[in-house]
């Protein structure tokens, strides 16, 4: 796909939706500009937090912790 944007006369480039939702950007978004040759490649910035993928994956803790690990210990619910 190729999709071509103008060159504003402060070099600012709008980027077309077409890119934005490509990248899955939305406003405030950082991009990576990788270079090589005469070769610019567009990328959607990595998340720099490993521990970002990992959200979601554990269960949530009920709201009474002291029960949840007293039924931890105890072994409670281990059928």
């Amino acid at each position: 796909m190729n999709v071509t944007a103008k060159l504003s006369s402060k070099g600012q480039v709008t980027l077309p939706r077409e890119v934005r939702e490509r990248l899955g950007l939305k406003q405030g978004d950082g991009l990576v500009f990788q270079i090589e040759g005469d070769t610019v490649t567009l990328l959607a910035p990595q998340d720099d937090n490993p521990f970002t993928a990992l959200i979601g994956t554990l269960p949530p803790l009920p709201t009474d912790a002291r029960t949840y690990w007293r039924e931890q210990r105890d072994g409670a619910g281990d059928e």
